[in-house]
């Protein structure tokens, strides 16, 4: 079977589940052909777990998240068993943009309404941080697609440029340096008219596929078992430590568990901390200008839902946005199509000259938060699991922040970022 059959096999509706795997609960993330899967094929295979084992901590969802947790506990020297029901790579990871950016999904002037202006700027800072952090990782790895660009937001309509002055004002006393500009003076960074612009140097993009197998291969050598097609059925916390049950029927000793499985962890927590959102993504066919704009920045919208942009190996371009509130993975893709349509004109919209056309198209589900901060802490139930819950539209930042957190606090370090991202802040 060809490499593109095998990986369009993968997505069909026989493949498809709402209601299996980690503890009875793998949804049906995404759908379509997402880029980095055809790019890069299946990647390297993982045993399924075919034993009991005894570990310091087991890793559930082997996705991104998942490898960045066991990369920092493995680095500390603490003993990791990864888990994962899917082929790895092939849940949210597949489906990332892998746009990396400090911003959250709330500006920072309305976060600090939301949490207090030392929370929400501590917050802005670590996301700020962790792209330095994930630049570094990248090299130690050999994950050689990292690469920085500037971050442009652009003011939707006119009533946005105040929205856009005071984010600006705000950022930069707080050691965040973003230029504003506005009028004329946008088509410096972007090649289309638009009310203001915020360009920030700090963001970055990335294969986020690649990162995740290169984290899995390091980790590897440093004694981390990575098990695919492996579903967690049953936990107990037996007081002294957590013990998992596999379909196949093996056992998982550990002293503490990590949910890495993003908002499929949500019927463990409260109704109300995670909203579902389905969100549509195309790349245009190879061959566009290397550079089609200014120094090939990301570029997004202040509107809700936001329009974003990336470039792409080969000279394409990833287009994301036209979220919904999510009802059900049939409702979700039966507007694919018509989402992609939408996405392409959007594009063409902003460049003409272009002539751009789709070639891939996919949806996926996606979390958030009411502040849009993700939720990393210890599970309210268990006192040996804990959630790595990276939410909303730059959700790979917030990974990175989580493995450190998370190693810290199982180790029993003291890290001043824990505070901010807790259950009941």
């Amino acid at each position: 079977m060809a490499v593109l059959d095998r990986i369009s096999a993968l997505f069909t509706p026989a493949s498809k589940s709402e209601n299996t795997g980690e503890h009875g609960h793998r949804m049906d993330l995404h759908s379509g052909l997402p880029f980095w899967l055809v790019r890069n094929g299946l990647g390297p295979a993982y045993p399924p777990l075919g034993t009991d084992v005894r570990t310091d901590v087991v890793v559930v969802g082997g996705g991104i998240t998942g490898a960045l947790c066991a990369y920092h506990l493995a680095e500390a020297g603490v003993a990791v068993v990864v888990v994962d029901a899917r082929t790895i790579g092939t849940g949210s990871t597949c489906a990332s943009t892998a746009l990396l950016q400090y911003e959250i999904d709330t500006p920072l002037h309305e976060l600090k309404e939301l949490v207090g202006l030392d929370h929400a700027v501590r917050s802005y800072l670590a996301c700020a941080r962790s792209i330095g952090q994930l630049e570094a990782i990248a090299r130690k790895i050999g994950a050689s697609d990292f690469a920085y660009h500037p971050s442009v937001q652009y003011a939707s309509k006119a009533s946005h440029v105040e929205g856009l002055r005071k984010e600006a004002t705000l950022r930069n006393e707080h050691g965040l340096a973003v230029e504003l500009l506005e009028g004329s003076e946008v088509m410096r960074v972007i090649p289309f008219e638009a009310p203001a612009a915020l360009r920030s140097s700090l963001a970055a993009q990335m294969d986020a596929w690649r990162f995740t197998h290169a984290l899995h291969a390091h980790s590897a050598q440093l004694g981390v078992a990575v098990h695919e097609r492996t579903e967690v059925v049953d936990f107990r916390d037996h007081g002294a430590g957590i013990e998992l049950r596999t379909s196949a029927g093996h056992r998982i000793h550990a002293k503490h568990l990590i949910y890495a499985t993003g908002y499929e962890s949500r019927h463990l927590l409260p109704k109300d901390v995670i909203d579902l959102n389905s969100t549509y993504a195309i790349v245009t066919e190879a061959g566009c200008s290397e550079e089609p704009w200014a120094e090939n920045a990301l570029i997004w919208e202040t509107a809700t839902p936001y329009l974003y942009m990336r470039t792409a190996p080969d000279g394409r371009i990833i287009v994301g946005g036209r979220d919904e509130p999510f009802r059900s993975p049939a409702l979700r893709d039966a507007l694919l199509a018509k989402k992609a349509e939408a996405l392409i004109q959007d594009i063409n919209g902003l460049f003409p000259d272009l002539g751009l056309r789709k070639e891939f198209a996919w949806c996926g589900t996606f979390g958030s938060t009411k502040d849009g901060l993700p939720y990393i802490d210890r599970s309210p139930t268990d006192a040996h699991s804990w959630f790595a819950l990276g939410m909303g539209g730059n959700g790979i930042t917030f990974s990175l922040i989580a493995a450190e957190i998370l190693r810290d606090r199982i180790l029993g370090r003291a890290n001043i970022e824990a505070e901010l991202f807790r259950f009941d802040r």
